[in-house]
C-alpha cells in the first residue's frame, strides 16, 4: 500500500469548519425537540465564546468543548429566529370556505399549454380541452385586501382562442378556491407545507373565457424574467426537435421531442416537458439526480471551466472568479430554483474555501460551505435534497479520495510523463519500479509505433482502467451511503444503481458540455446547431437506452419501509466512522468499505409489523374522494381493501403525483409492511382501483380478490398487471366463507352469478364481512340500495360500518342501517368535494341511530380495534 504524502489525517487542526458544521447541525436538531428564549441562547452562546478564547490560550485541545457547545448554542439559536412560512390565513379561510371568489394580482409564473382529456366524474364522454398552470400573487379578493400565493388552473375549449399570458400580467378574475388537498395518514408528505415553502396558500380553477389579463405597465420582476428565460429556453429546444424531425439523418441522431424535454430539464432545471416514462426509469434505477440539474450537473459545468481556465493559464484567484461567475450565470439559465441556488453556493463556498485555506484538506472547505448554508436557512436540514448532495459530496472526499489515495491514486499519478526518468528517484521503490516497468513496455513497442506513441500509449491505457477503476469506486462508494437516505425518504434501495451510474455518469459528464453547446449554437447560428445536437441526441439515447433496460429488471428495485430510528443512529454512525476510519485509522481502505457496508445493510433490518395481536384492526386511510382500508386481523395477516385513485377517469400518465405511489404505500411502509397477505378490489372505478397498480408492485400481496367486474380496459390492465407479478386472482360471491389471520370473512355481495354491465357500477361492489370473537366489521365499497336490498336476507349486524359510496343517498338505506345496526361508522371523502358527500340525509340517519362516526376528511385516516368484545376509535392524526 503505498500512502500519499499529501493526505492529511482528519483532526479538528486540519477541518475546524467540518466540526464547527456537524455541531451546529446537532443544535438544529434539537431546535425540534425544545423551545428555548434567543435571549438566553445569545447569552450562553457570548459567555461560552468568552471561554473558548480563554481556554484557547492555555491549550487547544481544552477549548474545544466549549467551542462544540458554543456552534451548538447558534444552531438552536438560528432555527428559533427563523421565520416560518406565511400561513397566508385571510386566502385559506376564503378557500376554505368554498365557492368562486373575484381575485385580483399577479401572474409571477406559467406553464406552456397543453391538450387534455376533461370527463365529468363518473362520466362516459370526455372533451379535448386546453389547460395552463398559473402561479399568482393575489392582491385583493372580492375587492377587500389580500395577500398570498394562488396556483391556478386555467381552462377552455381546445376549439377556442387560448389567452397569451406573461409573467408580470395583471389578472382578474372569478376564481374557485380550494384548499391544498392534504392527505392525514402517518408517514404521507406533507405536500401543503411545501407549496406554503413555496409560497403558495391555496388553489383553484379558472375558465379562459371568464379571466382578465392585462400587461403590467412595467416589467415583472428578476423571479419573472428568469422564469421567463428559462421557459423561452425550453421552448427553443421543443421547436428545433420538431424542426429537426425532417431530416435525413438516421433516428439516433435525431432530438425527438422526449428528448427536448430530457434537454429541457438537464441544462435548464425545466421538468415542465419530461416524459413520465422516462422519469420513472431513472427513478427506479436511482439515478435521476442525472436527469434534472443537480449539484452533479453543476459541479461537471464548474469542471469544465475550471479547467479551461487552467489551460488558459489563468492566475488561481482569476481561476476561482471566472468559474463562480460562469456557474452563477449557468445556476440564473436553469431558473435558480432552490436545489439549484443550493448547488451554486456549495460549489462557490468549496472554491471559495480552496482559495483561503490552501493547507487544509476538501472537507473543511466543505464544512465551510455547510456551515455558511445552514446558517442562512436551518430549515433546510431537514430535507432530502440537502443531506443527501452534502452527503455525496462528504463520501468523495471524505472516503473516496482517502481509498484511492491507499490503493491505485499514486498509480495514476506515476502514470504521467514516464519518459522523465529523473522522477523516479524522488518516488517511493514500488512507484519507481512501476514507471521502469511502463518504459520497458514502450521499448517493446517502438518498433511497431516509433518512440513517442510507445511512450504515450501504456501509460494512457494505464490511466484510463484506474480512471474507470476510480469511476467504479466512487459510484460504489456513494451507493452505499445513498442506502440510507434513500430509504428513509424514497422507500427504494437500487441495487442496480452502481451498474447504472458506471455506465451513465461518463456520459452524462461528455453529453452535458455537448447540451450546452448545441443549446449556445441554437441562440447563435440555429442552423448549424444540428451538428452538435446529433452528438447530444446520440449521448441521450446511449443514457435513455441503458436506463430502461436496467428499469425494467424488477429485482433492481427494492421497496421497503422506512428504518427504525436505531437504524438510522446505527447508519450515521457507521458512515461518520467511514469518514474518520479513512485517514486516521489503521486500515484506510478496509474499514471505511465495511463501515459503509455495514451502514447500507442497517436499512434492510428486520422491523416487526407495528399491529396489535390479538385484535382486529380496520383503518381508513385518507386517501380523498376514495376508498382504501387496511386491515389487519388478530394474528398479523394484512388485507387492503381498495387504494383510492382520481375520481371521474383513469389518471393522466404524465402525473407526478400517484396516489397509490404517494400516500397508500408510505401509510403501508409506516406500518413496517413489505408485503401484503391478499388486496381486495371491491369495484373497477378509478376511485378504488387508481392506486392499485402501485401497491401491487410495491408490496406483491399473495392473492388479489376481485368480485365481478366488467372487462372495461383499466381492469384487463390491471389483472394483466397481476398476472405480470405473479399474483393469484380469486374471484369471490356472495356465500364464500373463510378464515383470514384468526378472524372470519364472509362475503356479501356480489350475489353468485351476477353478471356485470357494459361498464363499471358501484353494485359491483365486493362486500366483506369479518368477525373476531363478538365483535365484526361490514365493508360495503360502493354498494348502492339495490345490493343492499340483496343483502338483507342475511344477518348483517356489526359493530363496525363502512358506509357505502362516501354517504351518498343512493346507499346506507334505513332497512339495511337497522339491519347492520352499527356502533360505529366510517366515511371515506375528500373537503369539499365535488358531489357534496357525505349527505346530511345520511349524516341525520347515523346520528338518530346513536352512530359515532368519523369521516377522513376531518380526521384523516382512523384506526378501530376489534378485541373481540368491543371496539374502540383512534383518529391517527387531526387537521
Amino acid at each position: 500500500m503505498v500512502r500519499s504524502r499529501s493526505l492529511e489525517r482528519l483532526s479538528f487542526a486540519t477541518a475546524p469548519a467540518l466540526y464547527a458544521a456537524l455541531w451546529l447541525s446537532t443544535g438544529i436538531i434539537l431546535a425540534t425537540c425544545n423551545w428555548i428564549a434567543p435571549g438566553v441562547l445569545i447569552t450562553a452562546a457570548l459567555l461560552l465564546t468568552l471561554l473558548s478564547v480563554l481556554a484557547a490560550r492555555k491549550a487547544l485541545r481544552i477549548a474545544l468543548l466549549p467551542l462544540a457547545c458554543t456552534w451548538l448554542l447558534l444552531g438552536l439559536l438560528l432555527s428559533e429566529i427563523e421565520p416560518s412560512p406565511d400561513p397566508q390565513t385571510q386566502l385559506s379561510l376564503l378557500a376554505d370556505a368554498g365557492g368562486a371568489t373575484t381575485i385580483d394580482g399577479e401572474v409571477t409564473r406559467t406553464t406552456p399549454i397543453r391538450l387534455t382529456q376533461s370527463n365529468l366524474p363518473f362520466g362516459n364522454t370526455s372533451r379535448e380541452e386546453q389547460s395552463e398552470s398559473l402561479d399568482l400573487r393575489v392582491t385583493s379578493a372580492d375587492g377587500r385586501p389580500v395577500a398570498g400565493g394562488l396556483r391556478a388552473t386555467l381552462y377552455g375549449p381546445a376549439d377556442q382562442t387560448f389567452p397569451s399570458i406573461h409573467c408580470g400580467d395583471q389578472i382578474h378574475s372569478l376564481i374557485a378556491l380550494r384548499l391544498p388537498e392534504r392527505y392525514l395518514d402517518p408517514g404521507v408528505w406533507d405536500a401543503t407545507a411545501w407549496l406554503r415553502q413555496q409560497g403558495i396558500g391555496v388553489v383553484g380553477s379558472l375558465k379562459a373565457s371568464g379571466a382578465t389579463f392585462t400587461h403590467g405597465p412595467a416589467p415583472g420582476s428578476f423571479a419573472c424574467w428568469l422564469h421567463s428565460v428559462q421557459q423561452a429556453g425550453s421552448q427553443r429546444l421543443i421547436d428545433f426537435a420538431g424542426s429537426s424531425a425532417a431530416s435525413r439523418l438516421p433516428r439516433w441522431l435525431l432530438l425527438s421531442h422526449e428528448d427536448a424535454g430530457m434537454l429541457s430539464a438537464m441544462i435548464l432545471g425545466d421538468r415542465t416537458y419530461l416524459d413520465h416514462q422516462a422519469r420513472v426509469g431513472f427513478e427506479r434505477t436511482g439515478s435521476f439526480h442525472l436527469l434534472v440539474v443537480s449539484g452533479m450537473h453543476l459541479a461537471i459545468f464548474a469542471a469544465c471551466i475550471f479547467a479551461l481556465a487552467a489551460l488558459l493559464r489563468l492566475p488561481r484567484i482569476w481561476s476561482t472568479a471566472v468559474t463562480i461567475a460562469c456557474s452563477f450565470c449557468y445556476a440564473l439559465l436553469a431558473g435558480f430554483g432552490e436545489p439549484v441556488q443550493r448547488s451554486f453556493w456549495m460549489v462557490t463556498l468549496y472554491l471559495l474555501a480552496r482559495l483561503l485555506f490552501r493547507e487544509r484538506n476538501s472537507l473543511n472547505a466543505i464544512g465551510f460551505a455547510a456551515v455558511c448554508l445552514l446558517a442562512l436557512d436551518p430549515r433546510s436540514l431537514a430535507g432530502a435534497s440537502f443531506q443527501m448532495t452534502l452527503l455525496s459530496v462528504l463520501i468523495v472526499a471524505g472516503v473516496a479520495v482517502p481509498v484511492a489515495e491507499h490503493t491505485f491514486g499514486p498509480y495514476l499519478q506515476a502514470a504521467r510523463n514516464v519518459g522523465l526518468a529523473v522522477i523516479d528517484p524522488s518516488l517511493p521503490p514500488s512507484l519507481a519500479q512501476f514507471r521502469v516497468t511502463l518504459r520497458l513496455i514502450a521499448d517493446h513497442l517502438q518498433p511497431f509505433t516509433g518512440r513517442r506513441l510507445a511512450l504515450f500509449l501504456p501509460p494512457a491505457l494505464v490511466r484510463l482502467v484506474l480512471r474507470i477503476f476510480e469511476l467504479l469506486l466512487v459510484s460504489a462508494l456513494i451507493e452505499l451511503a445513498m442506502s440510507l437516505p434513500m430509504a428513509i425518504y424514497f422507500h427504494r434501495v437500487t441495487a442496480l444503481g452502481l451498474p447504472v451510474n458506471l455506465l451513465v455518469v461518463p456520459l452524462i459528464g461528455l453529453a452535458l458540455p455537448s447540451a450546452l453547446i448545441t443549446f449556445s449554437t441554437l441562440l447563435l447560428w440555429p442552423s448549424l446547431a444540428i451538428v452538435p445536437a446529433a452528438v447530444t441526441a446520440a449521448l441521450l439515447h446511449a443514457i435513455n437506452g441503458i436506463v430502461q433496460l436496467f428499469s425494467t429488471m424488477g429485482a433492481g428495485d427494492i421497496r421497503l419501509s422506512s428504518p427504525g430510528s436505531l437504524a438510522i443512529v446505527a447508519g450515521m454512525l457507521l458512515i461518520g466512522l467511514a469518514v474518520w476510519a479513512a485517514r486516521n485509522s489503521r486500515f484506510p481502505v478496509t474499514l471505511p468499505i465495511a463501515a459503509l457496508a455495514c451502514s447500507a445493510a442497517c436499512v434492510f433490518y428486520p422491523r416487526a409489523l407495528a399491529y396489535h395481536p390479538g385484535v382486529l384492526e380496520v383503518t381508513a386511510i385518507d386517501v380523498g374522494q376514495g376508498d382504501s382500508l387496511l386491515l389487519i386481523s388478530p394474528q398479523g395477516k394484512t388485507l387492503l381493501i381498495d387504494a383510492g385513485g382520481p375520481i371521474g377517469g383513469v389518471q393522466a400518465s404524465n402525473a407526478n403525483f400517484e396516489i397509490g405511489e404517494d400516500v397508500v404505500s408510505p401509510v403501508l411502509w409506516s406500518r413496517n409492511i413489505r408485503r401484503l397477505d391478499a388486496v381486495a378490489l371491491t369495484h373497477a372505478h378509478s376511485d378504488h382501483m387508481g392506486g392499485m397498480p402501485s401497491v401491487l408492485k410495491n408490496f406483491r400481496p399473495r392473492q388479489l380478490w376481485v368480485g365481478s367486474n366488467p372487462g372495461i380496459p383499466a381492469y384487463e390492465t390491471l389483472l394483466a398487471e397481476a398476472h405480470q407479478l405473479k399474483i393469484p386472482v380469486q374471484s369471490m360471491a356472495a356465500g364464500d366463507h373463510f378464515a383470514f389471520g384468526g378472524a372470519q370473512v364472509e362475503v356479501l355481495a356480489p350475489p353468485a352469478g351476477y353478471t356485470p354491465g357494459p361498464g363499471a357500477s358501484n353494485d359491483d361492489s365486493l362486500v366483506l364481512h369479518v368477525a373476531y370473537g363478538q365483535t365484526s366489521v361490514l365493508l360495503e365499497g360502493d354498494a348502492q340500495a339495490a345490493s343492499e336490498q340483496h343483502m338483507l336476507a342475511e344477518p348483517l349486524h356489526s359493530d363496525l360500518l363502512k358506509v357505502g359510496h362516501h354517504g351518498s343517498k343512493t346507499s346506507t338505506t334505513p332497512r339495511f342501517l337497522a339491519a347492520v345496526a352499527p356502533s360505529y361508522a366510517v366515511v371515506s371523502v375528500a373537503h369539499h368535494n365535488p358531489y357534496g358527500h357525505p349527505k346530511m340525509e345520511i349524516l341525520r340517519r347515523l346520528q338518530d341511530d346513536h352512530v359515532h362516526t368519523f369521516r377522513t376528511d376531518a380526521l384523516g385516516a382512523t384506526s378501530f380495534y376489534l378485541d373481540g368484545s368491543s371496539v374502540t376509535a383512534q383518529p391517527l392524526a387531526a387537521k
